[in-house]
């Protein structure tokens, strides 16, 4: 009777091919925000330097609708507008770049912005300052925080959007391999700003990914060959192309 397919071992091959699939949905999440504005995930990217902590988010142009209508700057009809282009609708029916330049300068916008985005330092949060960009759709929003020490570790916190749907998140990064996914269940994150300050340059996340990937698959074939070469291996047995002795 064979073995039952709870009891029969995954081979090299197999295993390799799950550990490569997990290590590329890794990849491919860490670059979601280089996709298509639908599946966009903002982004914060954070740098320090002396007392200052700098933040830049980015979006994509539906989300930072829905950051409009949240701060009750737009109606909610003008989100679904974006989220209708985002899927092939009509583009004609979005706001001209005026209107989008005066929704960025609206004091309700920055007070949104600043109260749901804080830099604590040693449990005390530095002074804030959001900045949306004159093109904001594509360029997002400034933050600018003042810390009362140099700045080496300080806890980040990101609820923006959390109000319209528990559902959004924000992938912060610094450009070395830390990062932090910002949940509405889990808005801070310990930050430790001297990787960066260190690092002399930006490491691509994804390289990295990929070649890890690599390794675990050559290894794989490694393993395969002595897998094949064991000596308590089953020998197959023949399928009918002899006849029998009797």
């Amino acid at each position: 009777m064979p073995p039952s397919p709870a009891a029969t071992p995954l081979s090299p091959v197999r295993l390799a091919v799950v550990g490569c699939a997990a290590l590329l949905a890794v990849a491919l999440a860490a670059t979601a925000a280089s996709g298509h504005a639908s599946g966009e995930v903002p982004q914060a990217r954070l740098s320090a330097s002396g007392h200052t902590v700098t933040l830049q988010w980015t979006a994509a142009a539906d989300d930072i609708a829905d950051l409009a209508v949240a701060a009750g700057v737009w109606p909610e009809a003008i989100a679904f507008a974006y989220l209708d282009v985002a899927f092939g609708g009509d583009p004609a029916l979005l706001p001209d770049d005026a209107e989008v330049a005066a929704m960025g300068r609206d004091p309700a916008l920055r007070r949104y912005l600043e109260d749901r985005v804080r830099i604590l330092q040693d449990g005390t949060a530095c002074a804030g300052d959001a900045r949306p960009a004159p093109d904001l759709m594509t360029q997002g929003v400034t933050f600018t925080f003042e810390c009362s020490e140099p700045v080496t570790a300080a806890v980040v916190e990101i609820r923006l959007l959390h109000d319209r749907d528990p559902a959004y998140r924000t992938f912060s990064i610094d450009g070395t391999e830390q990062y932090a996914v910002h949940t509405a269940a889990q808005p801070a994150h310990p930050w430790d700003f001297r990787a960066a300050q260190g690092s002399g340059g930006s490491v691509p996340v994804l390289p990295l990914l990929l070649g890890a990937a690599a390794i675990v698959l050559a290894a794989a074939l490694a393993l395969t060959h002595l897998w094949s070469r064991r000596p308590d291996r089953p020998v197959a047995t023949g399928t009918g192309a002899g006849r029998a002795r009797t």
